[in-house]
């Protein structure tokens, strides 16, 4: 019977041969791929054993040298996951894995010797040492070889033009969200070579990748622990995982019953429902949650670097009193979503949000580090006390909310990293208490340009209301707030339901839908201009009124998006409005638009200060200072207008045309 690397080299030679010499011929680094599910179906047809049994993976690396192919390097494929990366241990040592990851930290591409060239100074004869670990420590010869010569370690010349070389890099990898049990996770060093190192490999920070390759025990190197270990994968090969909610843990028993659920006339109220159940009332946050989870349609060639791509994720803030249940809501969205990072904006930084610089372990350089922003990639960042992050941290968030990317310039490092992730925030009013007679930016510390790219913000006020407070305290008292459990769905369906819908379900707007969203778009900024006070709304309100629309669809697993799921958008978007004492006239303050009567007061405060510098120069005295800002007051309280910085727009105006 063959052997398995016979059985290997005849398989290569049958199907990928004539593929090989005409990428040897165009002289560059390429890959040709090895189909796992071909390759072992060939060995069981022969000899009827498996992929396993014959060890292939022992040969697999020697093919390149077999048929010196070069620059074409040979790679397994498609290899099945088999490992999980947290359960490799000591007892692993020589192990050949297969597994899933996530990219914590890369560094940049670097060459290490991959043949070093050594010459004997004594006798002139030239030495080559296969350097197979960049490593590898102690690789000058220990003796000259040649004949009659005594040389020794010490007269080995390092020849460094006859040497060659190859592209190496060293990774963090640790498990992906979705695949963590409790949210913990461990972090292993390892090692890509040759075309796995080269630009030809786009490997990111924060990317799911399908690793395969050797688990190793390397000595540690470093002079303070000479004698200390560390886990090492030597990689075979890995790959970009297309979809990240691809989820190996739902069966075809799963898929029909997500389907059949699907069906179901009521499984849009299920869903809401099962958020937070223990949570009374608040019926439209609810609804807006649910549509968070699903978000819109993620485009076919998704990539963050596609310059005309439309952002799809939802973006929701909470703002409530203390001890409404918004922490809850927060937590049980947490619990439900197939991929989520849960932090607090009291211990949060901008470097830990998005990117940071560290110093490399293994080779004292620098490298970037993903944030919480990037490692969530495709799920949920939920930030409770959202309030407490600094205003720094806050605006470093704009980008990643925008354009679903980070980019950073540190420490001589430029890197662009995938950040599609949906924002829930919770935050506190500035006095605890959320005041009804107050402007809401005056009682939040959250910048404007923030502010703005949120879809959706409920206000959870705690009002006193004696009936209210009456059923609600029968309710809390005797448990009838708790929904039966035969109207909420199993944490465990609904997360497997979300990440099924996400991974097949692309609804597209029906025609009667984007008229719908398009009237309502035009008549509302139609009735805004019409007011001197009115502020219409934007391209940015009409895009997340798209996403929700078809989120929506999602919800019912629907191929069209219907004028129905467009009404429902609309009221859940109008509900939240009313929250923040906005109307669909005024709607265009989140976005810093500013309103007939509001520009005019801003012109005459410009003119009054120039009259002003015309006399005194253009710095203004304290006094000065003070006596055009109570007359800007004056005249915004004659318009009844309430909106905080009007005084410190037209100053910089002013300074700006100076």
């Amino acid at each position: 019977m063959a052997s398995g690397k016979a059985l290997l080299i005849n398989y290569i030679k049958k199907t990928h041969a004539e593929e090989i010499n005409k990428l040897k011929s165009q002289n560059k680094q390429c890959k040709v791929g090895v189909d796992y599910e071909s390759l072992n179906q060939y060995l069981i047809d022969q000899t009827g054993k498996d992929f396993w049994k014959h060890q292939i993976y022992t040969y697999i690396d020697q093919m390149d040298e077999y048929f010196n192919t070069g620059n074409v390097t040979l790679k397994l494929m498609n290899v099945p996951e088999k490992d999980n990366l947290h359960d490799l241990d000591a007892t692993s040592n020589n192990k050949w894995i297969s597994t899933k990851a996530m990219i914590k930290n890369i560094t940049d591409i670097r060459a290490d010797l991959k043949t070093a060239c050594f010459i004997c100074r004594d006798c002139g004869k030239v030495h080559y040492v296969e350097v197979t670990d960049p490593t590898q420590q102690n690789i000058r010869p220990a003796f000259c070889d040649g004949m009659d010569c005594a040389g020794t370690t010490k007269s080995m010349r390092f020849n460094k033009d006859s040497s060659t070389y190859r592209n190496y890099r060293l990774l963090k990898l640790e498990e992906p969200l979705e695949l963590r049990g409790g949210g913990s996770t461990r972090e292993f060093k390892a090692i890509v070579l040759d075309y796995l190192a080269s630009s030809h490999t786009n490997l990111k920070v924060g990317d799911v990748v399908d690793v395969c390759g050797y688990f190793k025990i390397e000595p540690i190197k470093s002079r303070n622990k000479r004698d200390a270990y560390e886990f090492l994968i030597h990689v075979h090969n890995i790959t970009q995982v297309e979809d990240v909610f691809e989820d190996s843990r739902i069966s075809e028993d799963d898929v029909a019953e997500i389907i059949e659920l699907s069906k179901k006339d009521n499984i849009y109220e299920l869903l809401w429902k099962s958020i937070a159940p223990e949570v009374y009332g608040y019926e439209n946050v609810k609804k807006g949650l649910i549509l968070q989870l699903f978000e819109g349609n993620r485009p076919s060639n998704d990539t963050f670097k596609t310059s005309h791509m439309d952002r799809w994720t939802i973006h929701t803030l909470l703002i409530g009193d203390p001890g409404i249940g918004k922490s809850q809501l927060i937590q049980s969205v947490k619990q439900r979503a197939p991929k989520n990072i849960t932090i607090s904006g009291t211990n949060s930084s901008k470097a830990g949000l998005t990117v940071t610089t560290v110093r490399d372990e293994l080779t004292g350089t620098w490298t970037m580090e993903a944030g919480v922003s990037v490692l969530a990639d495709t799920g949920i960042l939920s930030i409770d006390e959202y309030d407490k992050l600094p205003a720094a941290a806050q605006k470093s968030l704009n980008e990643p909310m925008e354009q679903s990317c980070v980019s950073s310039a540190k420490a001589g490092l430029h890197q662009i990293m995938s950040a599609r992730t949906s924002i829930l925030a919770g935050a506190n009013p500035k006095y605890s208490k959320f005041d009804p007679y107050k402007l809401y930016k005056e009682q939040l510390d959250i910048p404007e340009s923030n502010l703005s790219r949120f879809d959706l913000i409920f206000v959870l006020k705690d009002d006193v209301d004696k009936q209210k407070d009456s059923k609600l305290a029968d309710a809390l008292l005797n448990k009838d707030f708790i929904t039966d459990e035969s109207e909420i769905l199993d944490v465990d369906l609904f997360k497997k339901y979300i990440t099924w819908i996400k991974a097949n379900c692309f609804p597209v707007l029906s025609r009667d839908a984007k008229i719908l969203l398009r009237e309502f778009y035009v008549d509302t900024r139609q009735t805004a201009m019409q007011s001197s006070d009115g502020k219409p709304i934007t391209p940015r309100d009409l895009k997340a009124l798209e996403r929700l629309t078809i989120a929506r669809a999602k919800c019912e697993n629907k191929k069209e998006a219907t004028v129905a799921d467009a009404i429902e958008a609309i009221d859940i978007y109008k509900e939240a409005l009313s929250g923040l004492g906005l109307t669909l006239a005024t709607a265009g303050e989140l976005h810093g638009v500013y309103s007939n009567d509001e520009l005019n007061i801003i012109s005459d405060i410009e003119d009054m200060i120039i009259a002003k510098m015309n006399m005194e120069g253009k710095s203004l005295s304290e006094e000065t200072l003070k006596q055009l800002k109570i007359e800007c007051g004056l005249l915004c309280h004659e318009k009844g207008i309430k909106r905080e910085g009007i005084f410190d727009i037209a100053y910089s105006n002013v300074e700006k045309t100076l």
